[in-house]
């Protein structure tokens, strides 16, 4: 008996989205390193149940907790949340521009 391969491991639907973002990383706890870097701005590409895909013009370090603030359109009104860096990369036909995964926590 054949079985399917499953080729996809997201378990969530993914929507497209086109929202700003701007995220804050936080101090992990019983770390001696600084932070190198302030706020990032950057745009969401899609949104699941799970987490977000999201566009910036640096590299966010995996694993890494994120206080994330999310512009919602023209309205002024942002959501919060608390996110952590599952994956990034580096996009291939936009230089400077990469991708990360982030996974929602709260």
């Amino acid at each position: 008996m054949k079985h399917a391969i499953q080729t996809d491991r997201r378990q969530a639907a993914r929507f497209p989205q086109s929202l700003e973002i701007k995220i804050q990383p936080l101090p992990q706890l019983g770390s001696s390193r600084t932070l190198r870097a302030g706020a990032i701005t950057g745009r969401i590409q899609n949104v699941s149940e799970g987490g977000i895909c999201l566009i910036t013009s640096r590299p966010i370090e995996k694993f890494s907790l994120l206080r994330c603030e999310i512009a919602i359109g023209d309205v002024p009104l942002h959501i919060s949340t608390l996110m952590q860096v599952r994956w990034t990369r580096k996009q291939n036909m936009q230089p400077e521009s990469y991708l990360s995964g982030l996974e929602f926590l709260l």
